[in-house]
């Protein structure tokens, strides 16, 4: 068995309101392009497709286009939801999606209700069980594990509920198939890539290495963006990383999908393949006049610039601006004595006032002509929409 495995395209993501539908687009050319010269058998897919759980009928087509071309290449395509997901939306939509040779398992289900795939090579001689686990947020661990165990309510801690989960599906693996473990889940002691949500990559979601099954020829991860293998697991597993440098935590990061190949009885072997694609993220720093002799070397990527600077000086962004029209994000570097007095009477003044504070502070100015009616006009409408 030949497989590619790669996770987290976060499709519909924007960079401080930036798109990056085009560089998305084009770095899943490049998998089509890996599964159709490698003659994949299976691709897989370890969730986080989207980067919202409402989705945008842009972000629709480049996902839809991808899967069908994945398809057309002669795999067959395995995916999972991830917490930017909506399983709902992919359990509607998965009648659909098998007549196209497209298998999306929703939610954590028993082996025998869809929760294990099982896939052919595609000249027949050997064939793949897929053990799918979606991402599993802590309020559901307990029902996902109840699948498998009886004494499941008895669970407090979802490293131990997602371990029955995982020993229940790796229950159905057999000595003369290629078994494989898909999952979106965090794994203790794997490194953050930086554009994680927090909240789902804590102790508190956190499942320990030694829970993986041993009897997986291969665990195939998404949840986090850095590619890596996780060393201390029982079976050669890897997260896939993302397909960008998705934001400012990811500058160091060089991205690929994962080339797996697998026989029954036998530890698989993986190789990473480059992804190109997609525009740098990079971090400038110095003076002005040091940040200025760098913009001819930096191309189309996406910058972060910090200033140093003797105090606040008013239009600096502008400035860098227009130099570097890729700079996102502009900030001046000062020595602030004044920072822990901010940051304690900022707590105590209403947003608006926070807002305007945090300005004069980082820009030495009071805000231009319209600025502030934006910020009034913004802020009614998400009170408005949280009420």
């Amino acid at each position: 068995m030949r497989f590619l495995h790669t996770a987290d395209w976060h499709v519909g993501k924007r960079l401080r309101g930036r798109s990056r539908d085009e560089e998305t687009a084009r770095a899943l050319d490049q998998v089509v392009a890996m599964a159709a010269d490698e003659r994949a058998d299976a691709v897989l897919i370890a969730g986080d497709l989207y980067e919202h759980r409402t989705v945008s009928p842009e972000a629709d087509l480049i996902v839809f286009d991808t899967l069908a071309r994945l398809r057309d290449s002669g795999a067959k395509v395995v995916v999972i939801p991830g917490n930017h997901d909506s399983w709902q939306r992919l359990e509607a939509l998965g009648k659909l999606l098998v007549p196209l040779g497209i298998i999306g398992v929703p939610r954590v289900l028993r082996p025998t209700q869809g929760g294990v795939v099982e896939v052919p090579s595609r000249d027949g001689s050997e064939a793949m069980l897929v053990a799918c686990i979606p991402f599993v947020p802590e309020r559901r661990f307990g029902d996902a594990a109840a699948l498998f165990e009886d004494r499941a309510s008895a669970y407090t801690a979802y490293d131990e509920g997602m371990g029955a989960v995982m020993h229940g599906m790796a229950a159905a693996f057999r000595r003369d198939r290629v078994n494989v473990l898909l999952a979106h889940m965090m794994v203790d002691g794997a490194k953050t890539g930086g554009g994680e949500h927090e909240l789902t990559i804590g102790m508190t979601y956190a499942v320990s290495p030694s829970r993986l099954p041993g009897t997986a020829n291969y665990v195939a991860l998404g949840h986090l963006h850095r590619p890596q293998a996780v060393p201390a697991s029982p079976s050669p597993t890897r997260f896939a990383g993302s397909l960008l440098q998705l934001d400012f935590g990811e500058v160091d990061q060089s991205k690929s999908v994962v080339l797996v190949e697998a026989h029954p009885g036998k530890p698989a072997t993986a190789q990473t393949l480059p992804i190109t694609a997609g525009r740098r993220l990079i971090d400038l720093r110095g003076a002005f006049d040091q940040v200025a002799a760098r913009a001819e070397s930096v191309g189309d990527a996406y910058l972060r610039v910090f200033v140093q600077t003797d105090g606040p000086v008013p239009g600096i962004a502008e400035r860098v601006r227009e130099i570097m029209p890729n700079a996102v994000w502009v900030e001046t570097v000062y020595e602030r004595t004044d920072a822990p007095l901010l940051e304690a009477g900022m707590r105590t003044l209403q947003p608006r006032d926070q807002f305007l504070s945090y300005y004069r502070h980082a820009h030495g100015a009071e805000p231009a002509g319209g600025l502030m009616d934006a910020f009034d006009e913004l802020y009614a409408e998400a009170a408005e929409g949280g009420g």
